[in-house]
């Protein structure tokens, strides 16, 4: 168990945990991948993405994007936004039937922000229906987060900054008191943005080639959210 200190002293204290995606929470990349494959056949297409295909396709953000891109790629004619419909039915069901485990150190990481008494932010772009389906499936309470961000609330996703912005105006923060924890590079862009310190924490299938500021990535979540606390101590 880490042992954080008491850092809520001086101008520039960290305050909240934003984390940005529920891909920081648990890594369901490949149920996603699963979920596609399985719409797809529903649909009656012949794809068929290999987990390495769809790591060079987690590169862009949005599934319906991919999916057009997919079909502009190989000639062919489809409804995007029906077939991704399609899937996010078969992954909301999934979630429900599968065994889905929180990503190793984000437990510590509520507990760190618990024992310190920091605020704590689920800061998406995807919608309310994948949140509340990825906390059930967790066991994770919605009332553990002080504010929870979703697509219905923004008009943009992320790159931009809107949905951290958000966030920040609800709880009354500024940029310099908050940490976010992102897997994904529009994530990380969105964070930059937002003038927020940012952790990146990659899903088991993100290229992190991709990313900027490799310093950025975090091999341990919750021993880089120790020691950043520290820092901010001793600065």
């Amino acid at each position: 168990m880490l042992s954080v200190v008491d850092v809520k002293n001086g101008e520039n204290t960290l305050q909240a945990i934003f984390l940005g995606s529920i891909g920081t929470i648990a890594d369901t990349s490949l149920l996603h991948l699963e979920a596609f494959n399985r719409s797809f056949e529903q649909h009656r297409l012949t794809w068929k993405w290999s987990p390495t295909e769809y790591t060079q396709m987690l590169k862009m953000a949005g599934g319906i994007k991919r999916i057009q891109r997919y079909a502009d790629e190989n000639c062919d004619t489809v409804d995007a936004k029906s077939i991704h419909n399609t899937k996010t039915r078969i992954f909301q069901n999934m979630l429900c039937s599968e065994t889905i485990v929180l990503r190793e150190g984000i437990k510590e990481v509520f507990e760190i922000a618990h024992n310190k008494g920091l605020q704590l932010g689920l800061v998406t772009t995807t919608s309310s229906t994948n949140v509340r389906d990825i906390l059930s499936a967790t066991g994770i309470a919605r009332d553990r987060f002080d504010v929870v961000i979703s697509s219905e609330m923004v008009n943009c996703g992320k790159p931009d900054p809107e949905a951290y912005n958000l966030a920040l105006k609800k709880l009354g923060l500024l940029p310099s008191e908050v940490i976010a924890v992102e897997d994904n590079l529009d994530g990380q862009k969105a964070a930059i943005s937002a003038e927020l310190e940012c952790f990146v924490y990659p899903g088991s299938m993100q290229d992190e080639t991709i990313f900027k500021h490799k310093n950025m990535i975090k091999d341990d979540i919750a021993r880089s959210i120790y020691d950043f606390l520290n820092r901010r101590r001793s600065a």
